[in-house]
């Protein structure tokens, strides 16, 4: 089976530019930028806390997948390819920790993103929401390699099990976790509600809805989104 998309909410805060933040910025730049022409801020991409509403939570190994999948990437409007809608560009990313730990006995991880923009006329407004906390809510997207179920232990990038994530079996609810990540798209600013934790939800499931589809259909959904992710 080939990787799956998965789109989660995240969230952004304005920060500063240090002179060692400007030379990571200006990696990515082909001319020299100056601490002036540019607006940065931090993305809270993604943690390994299991409660996550759709039952599909990261682990702190997919997380570290996504910290170097992650570097370099754009973000845009609305998960949109359409180029006109980059408004900013990943420059660092890092794990942080605390001394809690998750349902799985993990080290409570946070997945940060850094981003940059450069101040132009046509974004102001949108810098001066992100600085209000208006443009605040942002959608990870990347691809799982390893989706596996917390009931049977099967890998369901490869093969479909029969359990569904949410079912309680024997007094045990399903997860699918999320243990490796094969890539990371982009983020994106999207009009959704503020979540109590970023990563806690995902703009869209391909286990929603997932009743007694057979595994042909499924097949078929994830391809039709691997598709559209493509457009």
């Amino acid at each position: 089976m080939t990787d799956n998309i998965i789109s989660k909410v995240a969230q952004i805060s304005a920060s500063g530019v240090t002179e060692q933040e400007l030379k990571k910025i200006n990696k990515f730049a082909l001319t020299p930028l100056i601490g002036d022409e540019i607006f940065t801020f931090k993305v809270m991409m993604a943690d390994n806390e299991q409660d996550d509403r759709n039952f599909e939570p990261f682990t702190a190994k997919a997380l570290e997948d996504l910290k170097k999948h992650y570097m370099g990437k754009t973000m845009v409007f609305d998960h949109s390819a359409r180029a006109e809608k980059q408004v900013a560009r990943i420059y660092d990313t890092e794990l942080v920790t605390t001394n809690a730990k998750t349902a799985l006995g993990e080290q409570h991880t946070e997945l940060i993103g850094k981003a940059y923009m450069v101040k132009t006329a046509s974004n102001a407004d949108l810098i001066a929401e992100i600085k209000a906390g208006i443009k605040k809510e942002v959608s990870t997207s990347c691809a799982a390699s390893a989706l596996v179920c917390s009931i049977c232990g099967a890998d369901n990038t490869k093969s479909l099990c029969r359990h569904y994530p949410g079912k309680n079996y024997d007094g045990e609810t399903c997860f699918l976790r999320i243990e490796s990540c094969s890539e990371a798209y982009e983020l994106s600013f999207v009009a959704v509600p503020a979540q109590p934790r970023a990563g806690a939800t995902k703009s869209k499931s391909l286990f929603e809805e997932k009743g007694e589809a057979t595994e042909k259909e499924l097949r078929a959904r994830i391809r039709l989104a691997e598709i559209e992710s493509e457009e």
